[in-house]
C-alpha cells in the first residue's frame, strides 16, 4: 500500500509529502500482485516487492510516452525488488509474463496533482450501518467538487456522491459525506476521492479501506474455474481481518490430504492462486483455515 500519499501538493494521513515524490508498495505474492489496483500521481515511485515464487512485473499497456518495463521477481539477490518512477499520466496495465493467463496483472491509474492540499481523509462506521468519510483541505485553488466513488473489490469504483468544494481557499475547509447504502452483505468496502476543478481537471486520491462491522463473517468469496481442467488452477478471492496467511488444503472423497500451501493475507479483500497440478478426475475438499475461521468448498477436477 502507499506509505507516502500523492506527489507535491497532497497529503493523507498526516503525513506530508511536500516536494518529496510518494513511494507505493506493491507485493508480488500468492500468484498476484497486492494491491492489484492503485491510484498513484505523476512522480510517484512504485515499488515492487518480491513475497514468494517465481514472477517477472512487464508492462502491457502504457501511455504514450511512458517507459516500458520487464523485470524479474524470484527472490534470488538482485530479483527481491524493482522500482518504477511515474513519469506520464494515464493508465499502466501490467502483468507477471507466465501467470497473465491465471490473473496475475495489475493497473496503475496516474495523474497529475492538482493545487488542493488534504490533511486527511478518513472513513468510520456510524449507528445505523453507516460509512462516514471526513476529509479537510488546507488550500485549494479552482476546485470544484469532490466525488466519491466505492469499490467491493478494490478494484472496480462507482461514483455514489458528490460535494461541492470551496473553489479557492487559504483556509482549512472541513468536508463529509455518509455512504447509507452499506447492506450486510460485504465485509469489506473501498473508497476513494476524485478531486475535480473547474477547468475539468482530475486527480485521484488514495483508496482507502472501510471494514464493515454488520457483515456476517466470512472467508472465502470466490473460487474459479469449478470445475476444473487438468493441469488445475485454482483462482480465489478470500478476506482477512488482519495481515497474516491462510492456510489451504486439499483432500481427497477418502480424507486423505492430497495438497497444502500458505497464503499472504493483507486486511481487506486478498487475490490468492492455487496451483493443483495434474489431479485425477473426481471430487475433492478444500479446507481454507485464517485465524479463527474455518470455511470447507468442493471443485470437480475433470
Amino acid at each position: 500500500m502507499k506509505k507516502f500519499i500523492l506527489l507535491c501538493t497532497v497529503i493523507f494521513s498526516g503525513i506530508t509529502v511536500s516536494s518529496n515524490a510518494a513511494t507505493i508498495t506493491i507485493h508480488v505474492k500468492n500468484f498476484a500482485f497486492s494491491p492489484k489496483t492503485v491510484n498513484a500521481v505523476v512522480g510517484d515511485v512504485i515499488q515492487f516487492v518480491w513475497d514468494n515464487g517465481s514472477h517477472t512485473t512487464t508492462s502491457k499497456t502504457i501511455p504514450v510516452g511512458a517507459a516500458a518495463w520487464d523485470a524479474i521477481m524470484d527472490g534470488t539477490a538482485t530479483h527481491t525488488t524493482f522500482n518504477y518512477i511515474l513519469t506520464v499520466a494515464g493508465t499502466y496495465n501490467y502483468k507477471c509474463t507466465p501467470h497473465e493467463l491465471g490473473g496475475m496483472i495489475g493497473t496503475l491509474t496516474v495523474t497529475g496533482a492538482l493545487p488542493v492540499v488534504l490533511s486527511y481523509l478518513n472513513i468510520n462506521s456510524t449507528a445505523g450501518n453507516k460509512a462516514l468519510l471526513t476529509w479537510k483541505t488546507v488550500t485549494e485553488q479552482n476546485t470544484a467538487s469532490f466525488i466519491v466513488k466505492r469499490s467491493i473489490d478494490g478494484d472496480n469504483f462507482t461514483e455514489i456522491g458528490r460535494v461541492n468544494a470551496a473553489g479557492n481557499s487559504n483556509t482549512e475547509k472541513s468536508y463529509n459525506y455518509t455512504d447509507n447504502s452499506i447492506g450486510t452483505a460485504n465485509n469489506y468496502y473501498y473508497y476513494m476521492l476524485e478531486i475535480a476543478d473547474k477547468d475539468n481537471r482530475r486527480t485521484l486520491s488514495d483508496i482507502k479501506l472501510f471494514k464493515n462491522n454488520a457483515a456476517v463473517r466470512k472467508l472465502i468469496l470466490s473460487l474459479s474455474p469449478n470445475p476444473i481442467t487438468s493441469p488445475g488452477h485454482l483462482m480465489l478471492q478470500f478476506n482477512a481481518d488482519k495481515a497474516g496467511s491462510m492456510h489451504v488444503q486439499l483432500f481427497n472423497t477418502a480424507g486423505r490430504l492430497i495438497k497444502e500451501t500458505d497464503m499472504g493475507a493483507d486486511e481487506g479483500i486478498n487475490n490468492g492462486h492455487f496451483h493443483l497440478g495434474n489431479l485425477p478426475a473426481g471430487v475433492y475438499k478444500i479446507l481454507f483455515t485464517l485465524d479463527d475461521l474455518k470455511e470447507t468448498k468442493t471443485i470437480v477436477v475433470q
